[in-house]
């Protein structure tokens, strides 16, 4: 069983020492193969913004076997922020922090989602989030091959949101397809939205459709099976910046399109989440970890135990999984 606890960091000091502390409690029988492992949450406890926090290079570099023990601790890095590749992510990350960054060592808001590919490879699905075409190329990189934006939608009809109007960039990067003849099978929330009345408009409007087809009308019956499942990526209400007051995420998304869809239709939306806390994300994180242990050690440890460092306890709640 992972067991997992939260260090929180609400100060840099406490970033090395939290690990230096798990390092020390396991000396004496950390001989190979590592029976322990670090999960550390990236945003404000390893950067703010883009910007390192100065004790996290030596913090990774002392996991990455820079100790008087000379012993790589096997790590994974977790955001509920996404947006782009893993790929693009580390290459980010290791320049920010001036540590090489492996790809499988990270899980961001969407990782989790391939775990969709099995049952949704070759659908529709409508994702939603980030700028341009980049959740698109996200969504490729897992497997999925039939990725819709809603900016396809918009340039096949403008008037689902007449209130956004394209540019020849935008249009670009649009798929070119009929919808009328183009079933949906999902909606999934990779990332924050960039413009939340066209999404709000268009994943109402798939939810209430007929099959998943759009400019249609399920009938109340159909409407009580919500035949759209739909996924989002992060549970998080709020993030910050540097503003005086912290800026809507992607929770806050998903509350305004409940309320709006109660609003209509007098039902709950029924949708799965990703992103920590949830256990889905950390399931994950913790089979990330051991494929990257045994590819770099060439050891499997299925019950190792896992601490967890992060700056949040709304974000950082861990149970037994």
């Amino acid at each position: 069983m992972l067991r997992l606890f939260s260090n929180l960091c609400s100060s840099q000091s406490l970033l090395n020492k939290s690990i230096i502390n798990v390092a020390i409690g396991h000396r004496y029988y950390s001989s190979p193969p590592c029976h322990y492992g670090i999960c550390i949450d990236i945003d404000g406890v390893l950067i703010k913004g883009k910007k390192a926090i100065p004790e996290a290079k030596s913090a990774l570099q002392f996991l990455g076997g820079e100790n008087k023990l000379k012993k790589k601790i096997p790590y994974a890095l977790l955001t509920n922020g996404g947006g782009m590749t893993e790929s693009k992510k580390a290459e980010e990350l290791s320049e920010i922090l001036g540590v090489a960054i492996n790809p499988s060592q990270l899980t961001l808001a969407h990782s989790p989602m391939c775990q969709l590919v099995p049952k949704f490879k070759d659908s529709e699905i409508l994702v939603i989030g980030g700028s341009g075409d980049n959740c698109r190329i996200v969504a490729k990189s897992y497997g999925f091959n039939r990725v819709v934006l809603p900016n396809d939608i918009l340039a096949w009809k403008p008037s689902i949101w007449p209130f956004t109007k394209l540019s020849e960039n935008d249009l670009k990067l649009t798929r070119k397809l009929d919808f009328s003849n183009v079933k949906i099978e999902a909606v999934m929330v990779f990332h924050d939205s960039h413009d939340w009345g066209r999404d709000l408009q268009i994943v109402s409007d798939l939810l209430q459709s007929k099959d998943g087809y759009l400019e249609t009308l399920a009938s109340p019956q159909e409407l009580l099976k919500q035949n759209i499942p739909l996924f989002f990526s992060n549970p998080d209400i709020i993030w910050s910046n540097d503003c005086l007051l912290p800026r809507l995420a992607q929770g806050s998304f998903r509350l305004s399109l409940e309320h709006l869809y109660k609003k209509i239709t007098g039902l709950q939306i029924k949708y799965s989440l990703f992103g920590k806390p949830e256990e889905v994300t950390y399931k994950f994180a913790h089979k990330l970890l051991e494929d990257y242990s045994f590819e770099t050690s060439g050891h499997h440890s299925p019950n190792r135990k896992i601490y967890a460092v992060g700056d949040n306890p709304d974000s950082e709640t861990f149970i037994n999984i």
